[in-house]
Formats: structure tokens, sequence, C-alpha cells
């Protein structure tokens, strides 16, 4: 990971934990599930958008192997670890 994308990602998760630092003030305050599950869902929404760029990340420095490498164990290996990854984020 290049570091102006790892600085990008540590920035939008430290953002995602403010965030859920507020959802959990809020359930301490007894808010309306409502609004919890509101704010909840943005968290989620924000996590996943921290492991669409983690996943872009990797594809993008994955790339070479894929296209370039003369071994098809490793350009096969390579494009399972990304299916991997993906499976992960969709779980």
């Amino acid at each position: 990971m290049k570091p102006d994308q790892q600085s990008d990602i540590v920035r939008r998760l430290h953002c995602a934990a403010g965030h859920l630092d507020a959802v959990i003030k809020m359930a301490e305050d007894d808010e309306p599930c409502e609004q919890v599950l509101y704010q909840l869902t943005a968290v989620d929404a924000a996590l996943r958008a921290v492991g669409a760029r983690i996943i872009l990340c990797q594809a993008q420095s994955s790339q070479t192997i894929i296209l370039e490498s003369p071994s098809v164990t490793q350009r096969s290996t390579e494009l399972k670890r990304l299916q991997s990854l993906y499976t992960i984020l969709m779980k």
C-alpha cells in the first residue's frame, strides 16, 4: 500500500471510529432506537467503504503480477487472494 493510500485509509478509519463513539454515546444516553440504528448504518457504510478502498489498493499492487507474471500459479494465487478479500468484505 502506498503511503498516501495508507494515510487516507487510516484517516477514514479514525472518522468511522469517531462516528461509532457517537453511536455508543447515543445508546448510553438512551436515544431512540431508530436514531441509534440510523447512525449505526452510517458507521457500517463508512467501514465498508474503507474495506473497498483496501481491496482497491491490493488490486493495484497485484496488477503487475496478474498481468505480467510468467507463472500461471503466481497469477492464480494473486487472483484467489483478491477473491478472498472481496468475500471477506461482503460477509
